[in-house]
């Protein structure tokens, strides 16, 4: 089926020198945040609020919003600093009984990593790996990225503040597959056959352009079926990204992304509703498009194939299969090993024979890899064996029969 939302043209170069200059704009937004956090700490940690007056005038930032009971109001200033960069006196309580009655504010003030820094750093480190590998590739001239910080200026003015957080959650979004085309070309291409990777890019079938993708990004052979006939084992063979390639290492950024912000508990994405409540999930909203994509094209899980993965709806191990792996001969699927637990608790291991054409499933499959893999599922193939991973195996039976009447397609897959 040709896929015919990514319109840039991914045969020329300077569209992915482009990309990667696109990518600088995350890593100083990233930046720029961590060097003002690493100057909090080097300027405020461990100093009493008294000493720490004597620099700068940090009442507000620690107690703006703070009632005479030591509580933080919602959404105050003093709170947005506490929670998002751990900036806070040791004992907010104590703080405002000695200033309440006039005595020295001796109050030790910390700094903490919070969830919500270390979530940033982990993405500066991420795209600054991708970005040195461009430069090692002549696709940028330089991976260096240089920021300036304000930091009184941003104590001093809630609103840069906000604009340095806003402009973080839009490059955060700008780079996701969700709005960024050449990011959803990256996120489609993993674990494709080359007759479906060509029809649904067809300027792929040109030998230069994908001998340009594959470079840049860094797809390799994982599987070629064992066929004489020479269109079918190019046309079957299965492309992946090598580890730390700048494919994988994109697909990994995307994956980290959407878990930092897939339900309204998670740390990075309720620190940042203090200031942008309507923040979406990212990956519900990813995984929502896509499934109607493949709704409207009729696709469904081929209801032969047993999957590995964990059962929800049943506490602990029960109903979970730990593997089931099928083992390859020639261009059929011959056996699966399957190791499992029963809803009663009881624990299995057996093997069964089957005879699934090989070549047929990579087909059925290929839709749902082209926007589903990773999310839904993780097909995992080598010369010898086949196994798919999930989640939730509820969520593949949904897929399987077509029941999209209750929530269990989205089990374990997002969260609310």
């Amino acid at each position: 089926m040709p896929f015919e939302a990514v319109k840039f043209d991914y045969g020329n170069v300077e569209e992915w020198k482009g990309y990667f200059n696109e990518l600088k704009d995350l890593a100083r937004s990233c930046k720029e945040i961590v060097e003002f956090w690493e100057e909090l700490k080097r300027k405020c940690d461990g100093l009493t609020f008294k000493d720490l007056q004597e620099d700068f005038d940090y009442s507000t930032v620690l107690l703006g919003g703070v009632d005479s009971s030591g509580e933080y109001k919602e959404r105050s200033l003093a709170r947005v600093y506490a929670v998002l960069f751990g900036f806070k006196p040791e004992n907010i309580h104590d703080l405002i009984e000695k200033l309440k009655r006039c005595l020295p504010p001796t109050t030790k003030i910390v700094l903490e990593e919070t969830g919500f820094i270390r979530f940033v750093r982990k993405i500066l480190d991420k795209v600054m790996s991708i970005l040195k590998q461009a430069e090692s590739k002549k696709l940028i001239d330089s991976a260096d990225v240089d920021v300036e910080v304000d930091y009184y200026g941003i104590l001093s003015d809630y609103k840069k503040l906000i604009e340095i957080l806003e402009n973080f959650v839009n490059n955060v979004a700008k780079i996701l597959p969700n709005y960024n085309q050449k990011s959803l070309f990256v996120w489609t291409l993993d674990k494709l056959t080359y007759r479906y990777m060509t029809t649904a890019y067809p300027k792929l079938r040109d030998e230069r352009v994908f001998e340009l993708v594959k470079d840049v990004l860094g797809l390799e052979v994982i599987f070629s079926p064992d066929v004489e006939d020479e269109k079918t084992k190019r046309d079957y063979e299965v492309y992946s990204y090598y580890n730390g390639s700048i494919g994988r290492e994109l697909v990994e950024l995307f994956k980290t992304i959407w878990n930092a912000f897939d339900g309204k508990y998670q740390p990075t994405k309720k620190a940042l509703s203090l200031i942008f409540p309507d923040i979406p999930n990212f990956k519900k909203e990813f995984y929502e498009l896509v499934t109607q994509v493949l709704i409207r094209i009729g696709w469904k899980f081929p209801e032969n194939i047993k999957v590995a993965g964990e059962d929800l709806k049943y506490p602990g191990a029960k109903g979970d299969i730990f593997k089931a792996e099928y083992r390859i001969c020639g261009i059929i699927l011959v056996s699966c090993y399957i190791s499992d637990c029963s809803t009663r608790g009881n624990y299995y291991s057996y093997e069964t024979k089957c005879n699934i054409p090989l070549l047929k499933l990579l087909d059925d499959l290929s839709p749902a890899l082209f926007l589903l893999n990773h999310l839904l599922f993780d097909l995992k193939i080598s010369q010898n064996t086949l196994e798919i991973r999930t989640p939730n195996t509820r969520a593949i039976n949904a897929w399987k029969y077509g029941y999209f009447d209750n929530n269990e397609w989205k089990w374990g897959i997002i969260n609310e």
